[in-house]
Parts: structure tokens; C-alpha cells; sequence
């Protein structure tokens, strides 16, 4: 594997007189969002990366004609100094200035900076490349990130400080600004290659692809390739001189295990315009995720007048997303809910709230940014992050001709090394609803005109047909049970290595509390499970309505809404094309899984 990724970025340096450099790094282009690395009061403050002959060595007879200084925050950073030298506490071969009131200024983020002269690369040298900031008062502004580098990072809190090796904590965001007119002409690398498999035997991949040559690519050709497969895609998204692009593709038809029990590879197989003069970072093993399954997490109830946007909120992640939502609404806000029930205290205090994979708390509708709606937008971010382990779930009646509460069988099978996993397992409602007051959804938005509200609560305002200050409703993704052993909401998994597989066969009861026994519908039941690292976070989740013939549907009526079979399977886990006669298990488009009666 390689040691380090070069960052390659696009700059515009004006006052140089050229249009163009090669920003050159070990930190992939990242700036930090906050730093750990402040100093008290006034003074100054340097960083300093070690440029080696290895990352410098296929610039050899160029000029390194700037610095690029990433920093974290420009709050009380006066004036900011970029340097060059052959030592830490060297003599400056090159420096340039930027300072509040100049035409540049210190900024968060990125910093281009011209040295006032250019410093020629020799074969064999180490360049000291860094900055030096003046503080006005307390900050954190130096930026280190990524994956450490051992003898390559260096801070300096103070003038009469000694030099602090920070390398094992990553390495610093600052670039050599490098042009000249021994620039390689081709010279791409494959940075990285993500993909997610969203059914059996599809691979959506992503491939990061950086170009430090002169030519622009427009046609190239990458390669997939795995013990018994390959397939070549040729792709024209553009990726500049100097700049990195993603490029995205789908294979088809791949067999099983590629990407899991089979490293996957992708190489830049074919470059138009010339050979790559350095082919040796042309290929690169594709990290496969699974397809992920989201869990929200909603803390609401009956007594909460502000609820109902959760309400429409949660039963339009229901709708538009079926399976791949793991919507669990927690009824505790008041105790006198129907739907109370006993779960884990994750943290929510107010209501409407959710908490999205146990990863980040926003409100059920408007989601992050307070837009009508945003939620969906949020749960798709989440989505399309796949997932590095699979929950599949199968449940069926304790007691098919008079059941009192569910089976649920889980299967996790790990991509990744998973210390400390731990399991959750629920049991769900929808349709819930009554006759008695208790059943009332309290409703605030009464105060406003269906005119005044978005289109899809304005159900609720004055006017609307729910504008009462309370009223009935059919309750969805109800919690009405949960793991609960020896005090603890998550039964406990321990390691999972890689490519692991774990089955866990857990029953839950339905509750005999009325009036929420009586509300329950038996062809509305199912059991969400997720997967927990030892962080907390959710890696994903799987979910599994339970139908009235035990899980087994007509072969007639698999077909719900949009979702559509991508593959079919008999009892004994064989791929078919055709129905089988029997109990089959299909596979739908949206990730899930269910059994159909061929008769």
C-alpha cells in the first residue's frame, strides 16, 4: 500500500505571473474543522511539514513558487508567514507575507501564498515547509488531519518553544505550490474507490481520481478486477490538470464475494494522450459497503402540541423510503401515551426530536437546517453513506394460530473489524389508534391559518381538517417492546471480524397493558434490529414486517408500491431466474427481504 496521498488542487496565484500549480501534500486536500493545538494570549504560532525526496521526487528540476497554509480558524490571526527551509530551525530560503488590511488576508480554510522567490527542487533534498502566525488572543487555528505519518509534522507554541512532534496524530494541511517546465505531462492516481452494493450482484463505485500531469483526461479507461472477474468501464468525466474529479460507475452481474470475500481492485487501465509516467499509484482496492438501512429514532407522544410535524415528518420517511427507514417513534414524552413504552434513554429531551443512527439529534420535519421538509434530505445523506456490516431480520408468530408477541431471528455478517458490537432489537406497531381521549394527539398549530402552514401541515392549522386542539390519529413505527436483559437495551455481540457472521435468536411479547393490547393489528407488526459499535453509532439496521401466514406471502402480491425483485432465492440459499415451486426468498429493490408461496 502506499505511504501517503498527494493532494492535488486547482490554485490561481495572480501576482506570480502563471495560472496553474501542482499543490503538492501528504494531507489529501483536507483543512480540519477544529484543532486541539491553541496557545494562550498573544505570541506566535508555527507548523511545519517535512517534505521528503520520495513525494518531491517526480518534481525534480521544477520550482516550488508558493505555499499552501490550511488553517482552522482566522479569528485572531493577524498576519500569517509562509516559508521554506532545509531545517526546523533553519534560515528561510523563501517566505511571503498575507496580514489583515492587505489586499490577502488570513483566512479559514485554504491560504495560497506567493513566495517572493521561487525555490528550485534538487534530487535527494527535504524541504521544511511551513507557516508562522501572529495571535492576538486564545485560538486553536493549526490543522492536522488524516492518516499519520511518522517525522513529518512539527508545531511551535511560542518563539522560545522547542519544535513538538504532532505526527502520530496525522499530518499538517500545508502544500508546496509547485510549476515549471518539467511538470510530467501525464501523471494520474487513483486516490480512492468506494462501493456499495444496493442489491446482489450490483456495485455502485466511486472512484477518486487525481490529476497531477499537464494534460486534462477526458478518456481513460478503469478496470475492475477480482479472481474471476473483470470488466473495463470507459469513462469522459473530466479531471483537470491540477485537480481531482470523482467518477462514478456501475457494474453489473457481479458474482458473489466480489468486493467481500474477494478484494475487488480498480486500475486506470488506459490513459488517452500518453503513457502515465508514474503507473506505480494507478490502482487501488475497492472498499465495498453494503446497502445501508437508516434508524430514526423519534422522541414524541400524544401530550406534545408541536408532535404533529413529527407525525407527517416520519410518515414521509414511511412512505418514500419503505424498509430502508427503521422509524422507531419512543411515545414517553407523556406518561398518560396509550403507546408508553419502557426504552433506552438516548439522550432526547425535547419534542419533536430524532436522532438519526444514534449519530446526530435534529427535529423530524424540518430536519438539520430548519427547512419544511429537509428530513428527507438528511436521511438520504445518511443512506448513501453505506454501511460496513448487514442486518437481516426474519420474524415470525410464537404461536402462528394465537400468537402473544414475536421470534425474531438476526443475522449480522461484519465487512469490518467491529470491536464491542452490540445489537438492538424492537418491536413495532402501525395503525395504532382508539376511541378513548387518551388517544388524542394534542395539536398546537391550531394558533395558525391552513394558509400559514406548509402544504403538508396545514391538516393541522385552523381550517384544516385535523385543526382541532386535538385529535385522533393512526400512530406508525410505535416501539412497543425492546431488548431488555440485566438492565441493558443491547444484547452484547463482543468482536466481530471481518466477513463474520453472527446469528442471534431473540423472542419479544407483545405488551399486555390496555388499551394499547387491543389496538394492535397483527398484519402491522414487525421487528427492527441495528447494529451498535462500541462508539454508540449505529452501523446499520435491518427491519421485517411479520404477516398473518408467517411470514409467507402470494407469489402474486410481492410487488409494493415501486419496489421491484432484483433476485430469487430457494430454501436452501440457491440463486434462481424462475419461481420455484414452494417457499422462495425474494429479494426486493429496496434492500429487503421476504418469502413468497410459488404454488
Amino acid at each position: 500500500m502506499r505511504k501517503f496521498l498527494l493532494s492535488v488542487l486547482m490554485t490561481v496565484v495572480c501576482s506570480m505571473g502563471f495560472a496553474a500549480n501542482i499543490a503538492v501534500g501528504y494531507c489529501d486536500g483536507q483543512v480540519a474543522t477544529s484543532s486541539k493545538y491553541s496557545v494562550r494570549g498573544r505570541g506566535l504560532v508555527s507548523a511545519v511539514v517535512r517534505f521528503s525526496p520520495e513525494i518531491l521526487s517526480k518534481y525534480v528540476g521544477n520550482e516550488i513558487r508558493g505555499v499552501n497554509a490550511g488553517l482552522v480558524s482566522d479569528k485572531f490571526c493577524d498576519s500569517l508567514v509562509v516559508w521554506v527551509r532545509e531545517s526546523l530551525d533553519g534560515e528561510n530560503l523563501a517566505q511571503g507575507t498575507i496580514k489583515r488590511g492587505g489586499t490577502q488576508v488570513p483566512k479559514a480554510g485554504w491560504n495560497a501564498v506567493t513566495l517572493d522567490k521561487s525555490i528550485a527542487i534538487e534530487a535527494g533534498k527535504s524541504y521544511y515547509i511551513g507557516y508562522t502566525y501572529a495571535q492576538r488572543y486564545n485560538d486553536a487555528t493549526i490543522s492536522v488531519v488524516g492518516v499519520p505519518i511518522s517525522e513529518t509534522t512539527y508545531i511551535k507554541r511560542g518563539v522560545s518553544a522547542a519544535w513538538e512532534d504532532v505526527s502520530a496524530e496525522g499530518v499538517g494541511s500545508i502544500e508546496a505550490l509547485v510549476d515549471g517546465d518539467k511538470m510530467p505531462q501525464v501523471d494520474a492516481s487513483l486516490t480512492d474507490a468506494v462501493g456499495i452494493q444496493p442489491a446482489p450482484g450490483v456495485l455502485n463505485i466511486t472512484t477518486t481520481i487525481v490529476n497531477r500531469g499537464q494534460v486534462d483526461l477526458t478518456d481513460y479507461d478503469l478496470t475492475f478486477s477480482a479472481e474471476g472477474y473483470s470488466y473495463t468501464y470507459t469513462a469522459s468525466t473530466l479531471v483537470a490538470s491540477g485537480s481531482k474529479a470523482v467518477v462514478s460507475s456501475v457494474l453489473y452481474d457481479v458474482p458473489d464475494g466480489v468486493g467481500f470475500d474477494k478484494d475487488l481492485t480498480v486500475t486506470l487501465s488506459r490513459v488517452a494522450g500518453g503513457e502515465d509516467e508514474t503507473p506505480d499509484d494507478n490502482s487501488i482496492i475497492v472498499s465495498v459497503k453494503v446497502k445501508r438501512n437508516v434508524v430514526v429514532e423519534e422522541f414524541t407522544g400524544t401530550g406534545c402540541g408541536w408532535c404533529p410535524r413529527g407525525l407527517v415528518g416520519m410518515d414521509l420517511l414511511h412512505e418514500t423510503y419503505g424498509l430502508s427507514f427503521v422509524g422507531i417513534a419512543i411515545h414517553q414524552y407523556n406518561n398518560s401515551d396509550p403507546m408508553y413504552p419502557r426504552y433506552k434513554n438516548i439522550g432526547l429531551g425535547s419534542a419533536p426530536s430524532c436522532l438519526i443512527d444514534r449519530d446526530f439529534e435534529c427535529d423530524p420535519y424540518y430536519g438539520t437546517t430548519q427547512v419544511d421538509r429537509h428530513i428527507l434530505v438528511d436521511f438520504q445523506n445518511e443512506m448513501d453513506k453505506g454501511a460496513f456490516a448487514t442486518v437481516n431480520v426474519d420474524a415470525t408468530w410464537d404461536n402462528p394460530n394465537d400468537p402473544s408477541g414475536v421470534v425474531a431471528t438476526i443475522k449480522v455478517t461484519s465487512q469490518a473489524n467491529i470491536p464491542g458490537a452490540q445489537l438492538g432489537i424492537v418491536l413495532l406497531a402501525d395503525s395504532l389508534t382508539g376511541t378513548a381521549s387518551s388517544w388524542k394527539q394534542s395539536n398546537y398549530y391550531t394558533q395558525y391559518s391552513a394558509s400559514q402552514l406548509p402544504a403538508d401541515l396545514a391538516m393541522f392549522g385552523s381550517g384544516g381538517s385535523h385543526g382541532q386542539s386535538s385529535f385522533f390519529w393512526d400512530f406508525n413505527d410505535v416501539a412497543i417492546n425492546t431488548y431488555y436483559e440485566g438492565g441493558k437495551y443491547e444484547m452484547d455481540l463482543g468482536y466481530l471480524a471481518q466477513r463474520e457472521t453472527k446469528t442471534v435468536e431473540y423472542e419479544l411479547a407483545f405488551p399486555t397493558k390496555e388499551p394499547l393490547r387491543s389496538a394492535l393489528k397483527l398484519n402491522c407488526i414487525a421487528v427492527a434490529a441495528f447494529l451498535v459499535d462500541n462508539s454508540g453509532k449505529i452501523i446499520n439496521a435491518g427491519k421485517c414486517y411479520v404477516s398473518e401466514t408467517n411470514g409467507i406471502r402470494d407469489n402474486k402480491n410481492i410487488h409494493e408500491g415501486n419496489l421491484r425483485e432484483v433476485a430469487r432465492y430457494t430454501l436452501d440459499g440457491r440463486m434462481v431466474n424462475t419461481p420455484q415451486k414452494g417457499v422462495n426468498i425474494v429479494r426486493l429493490s429496496d434492500g429487503s427481504t421476504i418469502k413468497v408461496l410459488v404454488k
